[in-house]
């Protein structure tokens, strides 16, 4: 992925996590408690956070998914063991599960990637007109 791809993304991110922040401020009460009193949006929160992970740790600090993968496992049992310590969290099985899933997410969309649009991109570069 290019400089400017990764520039992009980070924006985006960067933005769409402000925007959740403020809008559970500004949001009408019905809504707020709709979107953000689900369960659900904590196991999303650990998918999307560790897919991102994944790809920036991969991506960004050039590790191989060889080493990325198995250290982020560990690195998500380990917060997970460390909440269950503290007072006002609690580590549960099932976020260990989304991040791991979050993980495994990303080595398919890069392996997606590699087999179909890398195949389909690859040939047309190299035609001559």
């Amino acid at each position: 992925m290019k400089a400017r791809q990764h520039y992009y993304f980070f924006i985006t991110v960067i933005i769409i996590t402000v925007s959740l922040l403020f809008a559970h401020e500004f949001l009408p009460d019905l809504l707020r408690r709709r979107i953000f009193q689900l369960p659900a949006i904590d196991t999303i929160g650990h998918l999307t956070s560790f897919f991102i992970l994944t790809w920036v740790s991969h991506s960004i600090i050039k590790l191989s998914l060889a080493v990325a993968v198995p250290l982020l496992i560990f690195y998500g049992a380990l917060t997970e063991v460390g909440q269950s310590f503290l007072g006002f969290r609690n580590g549960e099985f099932g976020d260990f599960l989304a991040d791991v899933v979050g993980i495994f997410l990303f080595v398919l969309a890069k392996w997606l990637y590699r087999s179909f649009v890398r195949k389909t991109i690859t040939p047309s570069l190299t035609t001559d007109d």
